[in-house]
């Protein structure tokens, strides 16, 4: 069982940037319906990508960061988006010609893009909404706490912690914590 383990992680990464590359040729070369989608699909991926990962760079430049609803929501774009964009550029590849493989080795080709296709869209779907649940499944909510409005997380796994954040709005929170304990500043446990 190790040894899959070992197999399927690696080969995830490489069919990753095998599907990336075939979804660049896709929309330079195919044609119609299949590429305005494609093109649509990877608009909206890198979209989510720059907002999510330029945002965490740039509001952790003025010690903020997202909330954890926003965050999902950017994260489970990426994965739908992902998923999409596999679909539309196998859809894309399998069709065309491949002129400058060799006849011999354009099934084979054909066949490990399908493979790779398979073992990153089984892999995201097991790992990508896990991973999302666990780093941003804790709940939040805003209290006052004498004069002053805070983002309450649970950050706890199997015990309840609290941490407390700086309110910065409905998007983001601070990073730095103010305060944090096994109970509820507020006495509320609900």
């Amino acid at each position: 069982m190790d040894d899959v383990t070992y197999l399927i992680f690696p080969m995830a990464l490489s069919g990753f940037w095998v599907l990336a590359l075939m979804g660049i040729a896709c929309l330079v070369r195919c044609r119609g319906k299949n590429r305005r989608y494609l093109a649509w699909t990877a608009a909206v991926f890198l979209g989510a990508l720059a907002l999510y990962f330029g945002g965490l760079i740039l509001l952790g430049i003025f010690g903020l960061t997202w909330r954890n609803v926003v965050a999902m929501i950017l994260c489970g774009t990426l994965l739908v988006s992902g998923w999409a964009g596999i679909v539309l550029t196998l859809a894309c590849a399998l069709p065309m010609e491949m002129p400058g493989i060799p006849a011999v080795l354009r099934w084979p080709a054909k066949g490990l893009l399908v493979l790779f296709a398979a073992v990153v869209f089984l892999v995201t779907l097991w790992v990508g909404p896990m991973g999302i649940a666990l780093v941003y499944g804790n709940s939040e909510r805003v209290v006052k706490y004498q004069g002053q409005t805070l983002v309450e997380v649970d950050e706890g796994f199997l015990d309840p912690w609290y941490s407390y954040y700086v309110y910065c709005g409905p998007l983001v929170r601070g990073t730095e914590r103010v305060q944090g304990g096994p109970t509820p500043i507020d006495g509320d446990f609900n």
